[in-house]
Formats: structure tokens, sequence, C-alpha cells
């Protein structure tokens, strides 16, 4: 499989990740409540734990392929100047982010495990964690985009 089959593979896991990162923040602010006597509520385990770990996993593996993409077939010795120097500082900031993102995807995966919360003002029930999983997609957003963006700029003129 050359450069472009392992592009479009990325693309394809690239996309999986942001979906199944959207459906973790659904899922988890959609976690039901098992008892809700009392000052605490207890809530179930939610099935956000597991899109989180998934989430992560694709992440990462979407990282890796398209970084095999960007560094592999002597793409850096053809590219000279400021577009090098441009690609490799798209490409660490990327490797920065999306190790940031695959931890907020799991922070939020642990926050979908059983427990209890303290009810708030009105009996009201916080479910924390929605955020972390859209931060952590908005993240993959940008991690997949200064990919995009490195690979562009390596790329040699004669691939398409």
């Amino acid at each position: 499989m050359g450069r472009k089959g392992l592009m479009v593979v990325t693309s394809i896991l690239a996309v999986m990740t942001i979906v199944f990162g959207v459906i973790s923040a659904v899922l988890l602010a959609l976690k039901h409540h098992q008892d809700d006597r009392g000052e605490f509520s207890t809530y179930r385990r939610s099935p956000a734990m597991t899109c989180g770990v998934v989430a992560a996993g694709l992440a990462l593996m979407t990282q890796i392929l398209a970084s095999m993409a960007i560094c592999c077939c002597g793409a850096w010795r053809i590219t000279k100047g400021a577009k090098r120097i441009a690609a490799v500082v798209f490409f660490i900031i990327s490797w920065v982010l999306a190790i940031i993102a695959v931890l907020l995807f799991l922070a939020g995966a642990m926050l979908g495990f059983e427990g209890s919360a303290k009810k708030t003002v009105g009996n009201a029930r916080t479910v924390g964690g929605v955020a972390i999983f859209v931060i952590a997609t908005f993240l993959f957003l940008v991690v997949a985009a200064l990919e995009v963006a490195s690979y562009r700029l390596v790329r040699k003129k004669d691939h398409y």
C-alpha cells in the first residue's frame, strides 16, 4: 500500500475517531441515575466509557498511520526550505496535541464508570465529563488539520 492508500485509511480512522468522540459525549450526557434518594445520586456504568477508549485507540492509530505517510518514502529529503520547516513544526505540534487528545479521551472514559455525585441546588444532578469529550474531539480535529497540512507540504508534485 502506497502513501495514497495510507492516507485514505488514515482519513477513515480520523472520521471514525470524531464519530466515537461525539457519541461518547452524547452517551455521557445521557447517563442514567440508579438511585435518587438522599443527598447523593448513584450512576450506572455508561457506554461512553467503551466509546472513549475506542476513540483514544483510533486517535493514536490515526496519528501513527499519518506519521508513516508523512515520514516514510523519503518525503523529508525531497522537500527543502520553508516548506520543510513548516511541515516539521506542524508534525511535532500534531503529535503533542494527539497525545493530549488521547489522554482526554481516556479521562472522559474514566468518568463513565459507576459512581455517585452530590446533588446540587434544586436537586439537580450534574454529570461531568461531557466537556472533556468535546474538547478531545475538537483537539483531534486540529490534529487532523495539522496532519493534512504537513502531508501536503512534503508530498511530491507528481503524487497525484
